[in-house]
């Protein structure tokens, strides 16, 4: 199984059941409350904590244009190591958000422009270009590469979209 390094005592039977995990609201505020260096909550302590309001103050269904919005976004699960500790981060971004955008994304507003320049994201062993889009739900690893070897690798997929270009 995988174990869910924001989440006590969960553990998946595969990576599908994991990465449907990484979609619920309990892994998503553990994760929050992990990296504010707070303590996480079991799924019997999440439920006790936030639990639905009775059926009569239920909200009404979502918009047509939210329901849309919705359904254009995918999920982008991206999974973060440091020495033993393993833990992952959902984003939502629109369907046909270049990799570049989702790693700007990833970073505060607030920081250095060259900010998503310093890490790179893998599937499996695969590093996507900058410029290839997220079209479906997926799944990457987090690597931090530095500066220099961020520049070098933007720079790589540049001249490669220069050349397809140059192609069609």
């Amino acid at each position: 199984g995988i174990k869910c390094m924001a989440c006590p005592d969960y553990e998946s039977a595969d990576r599908e059941a994991y990465r449907e995990h990484c979609s619920t609201k309990w892994h998503q505020y553990n994760t929050n409350e992990r990296m504010m260096g707070r303590q996480t909550l079991t799924e019997e302590q999440y439920l006790a904590k936030f639990a639905p309001p009775p059926a009569e103050e239920v909200k009404a269904e979502d918009s047509p244009a939210e329901a849309e919005a919705e359904a254009e976004a995918v999920s982008v699960c991206v999974v973060f190591r440091h020495k033993e500790e393993k833990w992952s981060h959902l984003f939502k971004v629109p369907k046909g958000t270049t990799v570049m955008d989702l790693k700007k994304s990833m970073v505060k507003p607030t920081s250095p422009s060259n900010d998503a320049l310093l890490f790179s994201l893998k599937r499996g062993m695969i590093r996507p270009s900058h410029f290839d889009t997220i079209d479906s739900d997926e799944t990457f690893d987090f690597y931090f590469v530095g500066l220099e070897e961020g520049r070098t690798l933007l720079e790589r997929d540049e001249r490669r979209q220069r050349e397809e270009q140059a192609y069609r």
